[in-house]
């Protein structure tokens, strides 16, 4: 493998371009030789704006014919089987976007292959690499609220927009134009035509729960320390409709029980993650801003300084170093599990056992 890492970047839309790209590049590691999307006028724009060698409208061509060593997958959520399969098999590591997959059967599929090919399969799942997640996960490694029974965690965030307006809200669309170095016009209508896919069942895989609920999944089984076993969902709609509200109640492999749920709440009213952990010794309780530690000896702030570290850098490390990736591929497709028991249990208002 060549000093930096050679990376293809498959959907260079305006994630991928405002975050996953600018962290590429802080690494000093990687360098980006080739970028892919359909719309041919954002696709020059994209190569511009990550310095590509390469641009291509095809995936297929791009992972035929460029020289890489690694693919970043930023699609549609329905496309991240095939399209991880198909990168792994021409040999290149593999870092994908959350849900990793839509179906347990799409997850442990990707699982089986990398696998074969030998290659890293790292799902994107930004959510436990955040300050306070870490700083959750590090008092429970140390035991400091003893055996872990309970797990609750809600998600509140604007998500109607995608079926409303389908206008992306302003402060993301700043955070875009500000940390990615594209033009105004990159941004201009993304929302509609072939860039637009978040509103639609098949693609996205379900409605708030299938896209932003997948973080609150994901780091539900980190911090409970196993997969699940039994899933029983609440929602406020079933396919073909989009849900807005949803109330996950389970229990993991190891007793661990937890509480999921997520809220599309109104514009304007800021986006908000809390968690609640209870264990034989103490409470862990985590929101905007804090963490804290009740326990016999009384209420302590734990400390969750230090910045987000998106998923891009440790992927890279991982590779160039040698070592296991953070997240490895069985969490993706354990919590792609879970999102499908959600919304099966809703759907036929029954208890679904993995």
């Amino acid at each position: 493998m060549d000093e930096k890492l050679r990376v293809g970047v498959i959907g260079a839309g305006m994630f991928a371009m405002y975050a996953h790209v600018p962290a590429l590049k802080m690494t000093g590691r990687a360098k980006i030789i080739a970028v892919c999307r359909r719309n041919s006028e954002k696709l020059a724009m994209a190569k511009a704006a990550a310095g590509a060698e390469q641009a291509y409208t095809d995936w297929r061509e791009m992972i035929d014919t460029a020289e890489l060593d690694a693919v970043l997958i930023c699609t549609p959520h329905r496309l991240h089987c095939e399209q991880t399969i198909a990168s792994l098999e021409h040999g290149l590591h593999v870092l994908v976007e959350k849900p990793m997959a839509l179906t347990a059967e799409e997850g442990w599929a990707m699982v089986d292959a990398a696998r074969q090919a030998d290659r890293v399969l790292m799902p994107a799942y930004v959510g436990r690499m955040m300050p306070a997640a870490r700083a959750l996960k590090q008092t429970l490694d140390a035991g400091r609220i003893g055996q872990v029974r309970q797990i609750a965690l809600t998600l509140a965030s604007h998500y109607s927009w995608t079926t409303t307006t389908r206008v992306l809200p302003e402060g993301i669309q700043a955070a875009g134009r500000r940390f990615s170095g594209l033009p105004d016009a990159f941004f201009d209508d993304w929302q509609v035509g072939e860039d637009y896919w978040r509103g639609d069942l098949a693609q996205n895989g379900g409605g708030c729960f299938a896209d932003n609920g997948a973080h609150m999944v994901d780091m539900a089984l980190w911090l409970g320390g196993a997969p699940a076993t039994d899933v029983v969902a609440f929602m406020d709609a079933v396919a073909p409709e989009i849900e807005r509200f949803v109330s996950v109640q389970a229990r993991l492999s190891n007793g661990v029980m937890v509480t999921i749920q997520t809220a599309d709440v109104n514009k304007g009213i800021q986006d908000s993650t809390y968690a609640t952990i209870v264990g034989d010794d103490g409470v862990l309780t985590g929101g905007p801003g804090k963490v804290t530690l009740d326990a016999a000896a009384g209420r302590e702030e734990i400390d969750h300084g230090g910045p987000t570290v998106l998923p891009s850098i440790p992927f890279v490390n991982a590779l160039l170093d040698g070592t296991p990736p953070p997240i490895p591929a069985e969490a993706g497709a354990h919590a792609a599990a879970f999102s499908e028991a959600v919304y099966r249990s809703a759907a036929g208002k029954r208890i679904v056992s993995l």
